[in-house]
């Protein structure tokens, strides 16, 4: 089969999927084909809304239920400060008691906000006028019975005219269905609304928002929701999976039943992991951290709660409640949605590690849900999805006591943080940003005005938003940048004591390349002072000997450097954790470390620094973490293939403890020994990174007892043997993994087929 028969393949079988969901869940209702796709036919029945009858008959007793008394009075709040709020609390009584007068006057209330309703000069305005179409159709709905014949059209007039404002224009045809502002809000929610509230009298607005998002939104989702992740980073990840959540809940209220792959239900659990003991989240694309005051946990929208009511999960509604909850004008929607008889669950029930799969190939590994908890982050990128995400295939994190290897850059409103500005275009977005690879071709052109050259990956698609699943997945378009290559962790599933993850990430880096390939393996020490360990090993072969090869490790503090070693610490706010890095490959006499930052240098581009100048007193106040210094390692003799292999444990600063590194050679493999006092750990791999099915001999040094991993096996049964000990460990290696893990005293051993 060819790669674009693959291709066609796995697009109809989720157009196919998203059917099949839709016609098994939602046989309660009859559907109707509009232009070739099936949308649910809205019920006659009013209201049916975010609500239905038997909905309707449980509002008296939801509205007092103590779960939900601090949601309602939030929303009671709201409704004295503000006229649109006023007009949905209103209109919500009028469902509890159906008396006319009141019912009346929601109406008479509303009409006037819709008109006085005009699109802002401003960024972003069309998300006031599309939530005034929610309001417009809340009342419409509700409210239906009292509704005149020419309040009925002044009302449809009105959302019609709000439905013109929106960036996707009306008809919806402008904008993607995979990122940026039409896959948050406007159709998703706001449009979807009004057209089910006016579609007895003007069927037109609901068959194409709903028409538009089971042809191009929901098949992508239901791609990638397999995944369990999301790609818009840590702020506007959470964000738009939110806009995600109110179709599941709007079709399902219809009649519908639940329109998407059900395992949309793990997807908020990236959050989880990622949340670190701060209650902040490690960094991901485009960040918010200037509006979050620095020690408030970071909030995760109403997605959360609404996807932990839907799918019965009381480990994401104690995520939810241990962040802040919610608020704004979603509110209503958690009165509406939220099961209130729902009782959270601790998150750390939760296994320590966990992998997302394709199309992301994420890892994050940690020591446990403390706040002495390592967490440590990987990526491979399957797929960059582009907008809010960055170029950061192969990049890592790691936080203890302190951000310590971070993303750097800052998304900040103004000249030099906006979106599309020069910092973005030249660093934040760029690879140079993360802690990854850069292969720098001197005359390499990124093939867009104002985008530099930083030595790092291709932009996909020239960094164009892929309208629909069709165009992302298009071999021609690059979107693809990655493919994991192996995953697990073990052996104690639910606190491994390794987590590894491999891939290859050539496809990112286009012709300057002819393979590049990462691997990770994060250690789970069990030891207060030294907790973890994160071995990193590259294999960077260029196209061009002389394309010099970098790898990268950022930090927020000034990190001191003597010869192939480095440690950075953590001294401000409050922080004390200490990352110690030692590099085993390239060796010492081929390996320059180097140190880039400071004043005037933090955003460093090979000769440019693009500056992001955020107010100080702002950047003291928030959660902004920019970085200021990278340390830099490269092959001072050039080469076409490079192998970078590094060892990164983590201690307190304030009561360090650093264990001794060395590199481990074996034939046509190689690793390290960390060595505890009371146990070595061994990683050993292959230089080549392929699967191999040959004996693998190597020694243990030391006399400490051992816990030992080999990477790259080709799956089966698999037995080590010590020699001099006639005991033999049977072991089995999966094809997933490709890994054997044993413990055994120090020696030589055989691990054979």
């Amino acid at each position: 089969m060819t790669t674009g028969n693959r291709i066609t393949t796995i697009l109809v079988a989720a157009m196919v999927m998203a059917t099949a969901l839709t016609v098994s869940l939602g046989a309660q209702i009859p559907w109707q084909e509009v232009e070739g796709i099936r949308i649910p036919t809205p019920p006659p029945e009013r209201p049916r809304l975010y609500l239905r009858a038997e909905h309707v008959e449980q509002l008296p007793q939801r509205l007092k239920d103590p779960a939900l008394q601090p949601v309602v009075e939030r929303l009671q709040a709201m409704a004295k400060q503000s006229a649109q709020s006023r007009v949905e609390w209103d209109a919500l009584q009028y469902l509890v008691t159906r008396a006319a007068a009141p019912g009346r006057a929601v109406i008479e209330a509303a009409l006037p906000l819709l008109r006085k309703c005009e699109l802002a000069d401003r960024q972003d305005a069309c998300r006031e006028t599309g939530r005034m179409m929610v309001t417009g159709a809340i009342v419409y709905d509700w409210c239906y019975s009292l509704l005149t014949a020419d309040e009925k059209q002044a009302f449809i007039k009105e959302l019609v005219r709000l439905a013109k404002t929106q960036e996707c224009g009306y008809p919806p045809t402008g904008q993607g269905s995979v990122t940026g502002h039409s896959s948050e809000a406007m159709i998703m929610r706001d449009m979807l609304s009004a057209g089910i509230a006016i579609y007895d009298e003007y069927p037109e607005m609901y068959r194409l928002a709903a028409g538009r998002f089971f042809r191009e939104h929901l098949p992508v989702r239901n791609w990638f929701y397999p995944g369990h992740a999301y790609h818009q980073g840590d702020s506007y990840g959470p964000h738009r999976y939110s806009w995600d959540t109110y179709p599941l809940w709007i079709f399902d209220r219809l009649g519908a039943g639940n329109v998407y792959h059900p395992e949309q239900r793990l997807v908020p659990y990236l959050w989880i992991y990622t949340t670190r003991p701060d209650g902040q989240r490690l960094r991901a694309g485009d960040t918010f951290a200037h509006s979050t005051p620095r020690g408030r946990p970071w909030g995760q929208y109403i997605g959360t709660v609404l996807t932990a009511s839907y799918y019965h999960d009381g480990v994401l509604l104690d995520q939810y409640q241990r962040q802040g909850g919610s608020g704004g004008n979603e509110t209503i929607f958690e009165v509406l949605w939220r099961d209130p008889s729902l009782q959270p669950e601790s998150i750390r029930t939760l296994p320590l590690s966990t992998y997302c799969g394709s199309p992301f190939g994420w890892t994050v590994a940690r020591t446990g849900w403390d706040e002495n908890a390592v967490v440590a982050e990987m990526k491979i990128n399957e797929y960059n999805f582009v907008n809010h995400q960055h170029m950061d295939a192969g990049a890592f994190q790691i936080y203890y006591q302190g951000a310590l290897a971070i993303d750097s850059g800052l998304y900040q409103g103004g000249s030099s943080g906006a979106y599309g500005s020069p910092h973005c275009l030249n660093y934040y977005w760029r690879t140079i940003a993360h802690n990854s690879l850069l292969v720098h071709d001197p005359n390499e052109d990124f093939g867009r005005r104002g985008w530099g050259n930083d030595g790092g990956q291709r932009l996909p698609h020239g960094r164009s938003e892929a309208r629909d699943l069709r165009v992302l997945l298009a071999p021609e378009n690059g979107y693809r940048t990655g493919n994991v290559l192996a995953h697990g962790f073990g052996p104690d599933p639910q606190t491994p004591d390794f987590t590894w993850l491999q891939g290859d990430i050539t496809d990112a880096y286009g012709k300057k390349v002819r393979q590049v390939t990462r691997s990770f393996v994060f250690l789970n020490l069990h030891h207060a002072q030294t907790p973890a360990a994160l071995v990193v090993f590259d294999r960077v072969v260029s196209a061009d000997p002389d394309f010099r090869k970098y790898w990268l490790l950022h930090t927020l503090e000034e990190p001191r450097i003597e010869a192939t070693s480095a440690v950075v610490d953590r001294t401000e706010h409050g922080g004390s954790g200490r990352l110690i890095l030692d590099t085993l490959l390239p060796t010492a006499a081929n390996a320059e470390l180097s140190r880039v930052g400071g004043p005037g240098k933090e955003y460093w581009v090979f000769g440019q620094n693009w500056t992001n100048d955020p107010d100080p007193q702002r950047r003291e106040r928030s959660s902004m973490e920019t970085g200021a210094w990278r340390i830099e390692l490269s092959p001072k003799t050039a080469a076409g293939e490079d192998l970078f292999l590094n060892v990164m444990q983590v201690t307190d600063r304030q009561s360090p403890f650093r264990w001794p590194v060395q590199r481990l050679e074996a034939g046509d493999r190689v690793g390290c020994v960390i060595e505890s006092p009371r146990t070595s750990w061994v990683v050993l791999l292959r230089r080549d990174n392929q699967r191999s099915a040959e004996p693998v001999k190597f020694t243990a040094p030391g006399k400490r007892s051992c816990r030992m991993l080999v990477t790259d096996l080709a799956a089966g049964r698999w037995r080590a043997q010590r020699e001099g000990s006639a005991e033999t460990l049977d072991l089995t290696v999966t094809a997933d993994s490709g890994t054997a893990w044993f413990e055994g005293p120090a020696g030589t051993w055989v691990v054979s087929r």
